[in-house]
């Protein structure tokens, strides 16, 4: 069984092997389909968009929304 904290590993291990690059939400979902139910993966990358908006925020992860599509791309520089 895979904690939360191992799956916050796999999405930013995901968004930093190409940090120039934004990854929708359904792209998440299918990367991690093997791994997770796709509503667990959806509540923390809820968690993750709604604290990178955050503007105290120290997120690793940024997201946005365009076309009505979530993106996610790794932030640390």
């Amino acid at each position: 069984m895979i904690i939360m904290a191992d799956l916050v590993h796999q999405i930013e291990g995901i968004l930093r092997k190409d940090p120039s690059r934004m990854y929708s939400k359904e792209e998440i979902l299918n990367l991690l389909a093997p791994i997770k139910k796709d509503e667990e993966i959806e509540r923390l990358l809820a968690e993750l968009e709604v604290s990178s908006s955050l503007k105290e925020s120290k997120s690793d992860v940024y997201a946005t929304c365009r076309g009505g599509t979530v993106y996610y791309k790794w932030n640390k520089t």
